[in-house]
């Protein structure tokens, strides 16, 4: 019993600590001046190109991106530019802190908002390359075929906005533009609810309880 309440202990406390670093690195990612995440202006062109998206095709694409990538991960063997546009896709939705802070889809100015742009495009030249080369290209086009029908209905598929234009490449991380945050409520909300769910954490474990009475 004894053992079990110091695993249970051990394990808590190694959550928290993941936490806090996480939350460490949030900080420190905001401390780091602009100019050394986002260099949209000296693109890097040595990887795969890829397309933009129009800003009211984020929403559409946002719906898809897991069976796309589920239909990616099925091909048993993957060619060189799958696998490129598979892993960047993936990293670069990590780095967009995978799509959770509100407004990076619907918002231009959100300072998610280009990085949002980068994953989003990457996940549609996955499916075109899928549908051009994969173990079951049946599938891919059907489902290209689906997100273009739900473009089609959607008015705002069309609307374009200042991270439209400028293609993406596998070569180069699009990071978020952290020197915005501090001027975005919604982010901002997000770090301080951060903050105070890992100060609830660190007192419910650590704060000093008061000795059982011997019955």
């Amino acid at each position: 019993m004894y053992r079990l309440k110091e695993q249970i202990a051990a394990t808590r406390l190694t959550s928290l600590l993941w936490i806090a670093m996480a939350f460490c690195a949030c900080l420190l990612a905001l401390s780091a001046p602009a100019d050394a995440h986002h260099q949209r202006k000296n693109q890097n062109n040595s990887g795969l190109s890829i397309p933009n998206l129009t800003h009211g095709q984020l929403r559409v694409m946002a719906e898809y991106r897991s069976a796309i990538l589920q239909l990616g991960s099925r091909q048993i063997s993957p060619d060189l530019e799958t696998r490129t546009l598979q892993n960047f896709v993936n990293l670069q939705f990590t780095y967009c802190l995978w799509g959770l802070v509100p407004g990076s889809l619907t918002n231009e100015n959100n300072p998610f908002n280009d990085c949002s742009h980068a994953y989003l495009a990457a996940t549609k030249a996955l499916l075109d390359r899928l549908q051009r080369k994969s173990d079951n290209p049946a599938a891919a086009r059907e489902l290209a075929m689906r997100i273009d029908t739900d473009m089609l209905r959607a008015q705002s598929a069309l609307e374009i906005c200042i991270h439209s234009v400028e293609p993406f490449n596998t070569a180069e991380i699009i990071m978020p533009e952290w020197a915005g945050v501090v001027f975005n409520p919604f982010v901002l909300l997000v770090y301080a609810i951060s903050l105070v769910a890992v100060a609830a954490l660190f007192a419910v474990e650590f704060w000093p309880r008061k000795p059982k009475k011997a019955v």
